[in-house]
This record gives structure tokens, C-alpha cells and sequence, in this order.
């Protein structure tokens, strides 16, 4: 009995120390979902807008949105997204420091190293305080009918871009651009 115990703790020992391997690897990259779900949080507590421009293929069109969904609105964020355990040890991960004479600002950025992954890297830039000062992520898809090039922008809280350009063996070439400029809703008087 003893021995049945003594082998059940090492197993046990083994397996959360694998576990924290594990824990330690999906903590090492950015979580963008729960990022995103914190400012959309923060939109609806301060009630804010957006000014939302959509362009295609070099056409604009501007409409201000006072109830904006967003959540719907930042789903290419989500689907960006490199927090999952499927994805563990398929991006390396580099640290810069920008440096002036006034600030100091951190990058950590992540190359996905295979090319079948759709997000392509992703850019998260952080002030002296360690607050999240803007994010970028380059996404790409390749098929037997199309290629398609995804990039986001997103400064908290003020502005976000979302650019789509696709190359379609069939339609053509396209270019679709949703830019949004977040702010305080003013009914108008």
C-alpha cells in the first residue's frame, strides 16, 4: 500500500511539474482576448462613441456611432489572439527598450516561426509604467483562391484601424480599411 501511495506522489509531482512548464510557457505570451475584454469594459463604463470611417478600395465613407457593439466591433483582436496552449513554443518572443530623452518605452513582440500560422506577429508597446500604449498585429492567409493580408491597430481607449487587402485569383484585388476614433458621445442639440 505504501508503495501504490509513494508512486501516486511522484506521478503527481511529475505531472504538475510539467504542468507549471506548461503555465510558465502560455503565461510568457500576451493574453490579447482578456486585454480586449478589459477595454471594451472600460468603452461601455465611460459611454464612448466612435467616428468610424470605412474605406474600400479608396472609397470613405464617415458615420458616428453613439451604441457600438464592441465586442462584434474587435473581433479580428480575437481572432489575432496567441494565448492558447495549442500555440505554445510557435512564436519567438523579443523584448526592445526605445529610449529618449523624455521616456522610455517597451515593445514585446512575437514571429510566429511557421508560416501556417495565420497570425504573423504581433507588437505590444508598453510606457514606463508598464500600461499598454498601443498594439499591432500583421495576419496573413494564403488558399487556392485568395490571399489575405490582415493588419490591426489599436491605441487604448482613442483609436483602432483594421485593414484588409485581399489578392483573389478570381475577383480580383481588394483593399477594405475600418478606422474608429473612440470618443465621448455628444448627442447632438
Amino acid at each position: 500500500m505504501k508503495k501504490i501511495l509513494v508512486a501516486l506522489l511522484i506521478i503527481t509531482f511529475f505531472n504538475s511539474c510539467s504542468d507549471n512548464k506548461k503555465d510558465a510557457i502560455q503565461n510568457s505570451y500576451f493574453d490579447l482576448s482578456t486585454f480586449m475584454n478589459s477595454e471594451i469594459e472600460k468603452l461601455y463604463q465611460h459611454q464612448l462613441s466612435v467616428l468610424k470611417t470605412a474605406i474600400v478600395n479608396g472609397e470613405s465613407e464617415q458615420h458616428r456611432y453613439p451604441a457600438i457593439n464592441w465586442k462584434r466591433e474587435f473581433e479580428s483582436f480575437y481572432a489575432a489572439d496567441i494565448y492558447k496552449t495549442s500555440l505554445n513554443e510557435k512564436y519567438m518572443v523579443d523584448t526592445l527598450v526605445h529610449s529618449t530623452d523624455s521616456s522610455k518605452t517597451f515593445i514585446i513582440r512575437y514571429v510566429a516561426k511557421e508560416e501556417e500560422l495565420k497570425t504573423r506577429v504581433i507588437e505590444v508597446y508598453f510606457d514606463a509604467q508598464k500600461n499598454v500604449t498601443s498594439i499591432k498585429v500583421e495576419m496573413f492567409t494564403k488558399n487556392f483562391v485568395a490571399v489575405l493580408s490582415e493588419s490591426l491597430l489599436y491605441y487604448p481607449g482613442k483609436f483602432y484601424r483594421i485593414a484588409n487587402q485581399e489578392e483573389s485569383r478570381w475577383f480580383g484585388n481588394a483593399e477594405f480599411v475600418i478606422e474608429g476614433q473612440i470618443e465621448k458621445w455628444k448627442p447632438e442639440e
